[in-house]
């Protein structure tokens, strides 16, 4: 009994310090389901007893003897994922959270996809780092295999790795329920003591989150300025598409240039969506309806004023419309 008590609430203790309980999790007793292949349809493996660091085979996958050691498991090659992973210093004040978040750019999967732990946490304050080794397995290989094991009355509470080991909250939760009479009493004295363990995490996730803003705050004024630029251009091109529309000015200007015959110029010209007005004066400006109507892409030409003689009599004034082809 005092036994347990003790090693729970060392469990407990080290837990509040991420990368503790990883470091020298493969050392300690327990009983070891070493797992053949979690694709069976049935779970198969060897049991293992392992106390003071030397493993004794118990033979293949069966009912356990009566032991209060804890079971883990161990899988085949393979079925773990590792990778090292470099963060800044100031996530270790909330390790748990922002892996958490970070799952699935480390990784291939999401958080609640798979079980995960951590272990060779190592500070760098030079460098202002932080590098661990991060495992993870698949969730549902693992619930699988863990509910075929509850047929042995095995229920694991932790998964070993190289290194380190994965805790499985859940089997906690179940193996907690057997123990939480004869802890009720001791649970009620430590409620005391840990009273202020949330405001102290509450206050580390506060820094983190604090610090975290720092870093990324030159980030998002970037962000905001390379937005203002994208606005910028996307307004750009809104103008040259509404000018594309309204028709090519110079094209049309050219167009006109070619088609109005000798002794004939222009002193205003008006370009607007479909439309085009010009002023000028010209030595026969009835023959400017024919001229302009042979021209591909002009349509119903036609005079917007009466044509009147200049002042020395020489040529004519006109003001004409015609229609442009979009």
């Amino acid at each position: 009994m005092l036994r347990d008590v003790a090693q729970w609430w060392v469990e407990q203790m080290r837990s509040l310090i991420p990368g503790i309980a990883a470091l020298a999790s493969h050392q300690r007793d327990a009983l070891i389901v070493a797992v053949d292949g979690l694709s069976d349809d049935s779970p198969s493996g060897t049991l293992l007893l392992r106390e003071a660091g030397v493993e004794t085979p118990l033979g293949p996958l069966q009912s356990p003897p009566e032991t209060a050691l804890a079971t883990g498991l161990r899988l085949p090659l393979g079925a773990v994922l590792q990778r090292d992973v470099v963060l800044p210093l100031a996530a270790a004040h909330g390790l748990q959270t922002v892996l958490g978040f970070e799952m699935d750019r480390l990784t291939p999967f999401s958080a609640d996809e798979v079980y995960w732990g951590i272990a060779g946490v190592q500070r760098d304050s030079a460098r202002e780092k932080l590098t661990l080794r991060l495992s993870v397995v698949l969730r549902p290989q693992v619930d699988a295999f863990v509910q075929g094991l509850a047929g042995f009355n095995l229920m694991p509470s932790f998964i070993e790795v190289p290194g380190g080991r994965i805790e499985l909250p859940n089997s906690h939760k179940r193996a907690d329920q057997y123990r939480q009479w004869g802890l009720s009493g001791l649970c009620a004295v430590l409620a005391l003591a840990c009273l202020a363990t949330p405001f102290i995490r509450q206050q580390m996730a506060l820094d983190a989150a604090a610090q975290t803003i720092a870093d990324n705050a030159t980030t998002a004024h970037v962000a905001m300025g390379l937005r203002q630029q994208l606005t910028i251009a996307a307004s750009g091109r809104a103008a040259i598409a509404q000018a594309r529309r309204s028709g090519d000015a110079l094209q049309v200007l050219a167009t006109l240039t070619a088609a109005l015959p000798d002794g004939t110029w222009l002193s205003d010209l008006t370009l607007k969506p479909g439309d085009v007005t010009f002023d000028g004066q010209s030595d026969n400006a009835a023959q400017l309806i024919g001229a302009l109507s042979a021209v591909p892409g002009l349509h119903d030409p036609s005079f917007t004023a009466p044509v009147t003689r200049t002042a020395d009599g020489k040529a004519d004034q006109f003001s004409l419309d015609a229609k442009v082809a979009e």
